[in-house]
């Protein structure tokens, strides 16, 4: 659904070379727990970790580590509600 996952980014150090023969910056793997849903056009970036059953929606840039059983959305994105085991609810997280 149009997902891209980075593992990598572009070195840019020096503006007279191409910025495809510079090579690598940073390489990182990315890993989604399992039951895990991205939305349409989301993006993540390397390095990122998404817990289980995370809901990221659409849209969303994703940069930071994502806890298990949450929902994303936004740019960056940002957690909006956690799950709630004990009561079996949604919650929005404390301000």
């Amino acid at each position: 659904a149009n997902v891209f996952i980075a593992d990598g980014t572009h070195a840019f150090a020096d503006a007279d070379i191409p910025y495809k023969f510079q090579g690598m910056a940073e390489v990182a793997p990315v890993r989604i727990g399992r039951g895990s849903w991205l939305g349409t056009n989301v993006v993540v970036s390397p390095g990122v970790t998404i817990g289980e059953m995370v809901i990221v929606g659409a849209n969303s840039v994703v940069t930071r580590d994502v806890p298990a059983r949450s929902v994303v959305a936004g740019n960056p994105a940002r957690v909006v509600k956690t799950w709630n085991a004990e009561h079996r609810v949604w919650e929005q997280p404390p301000s």
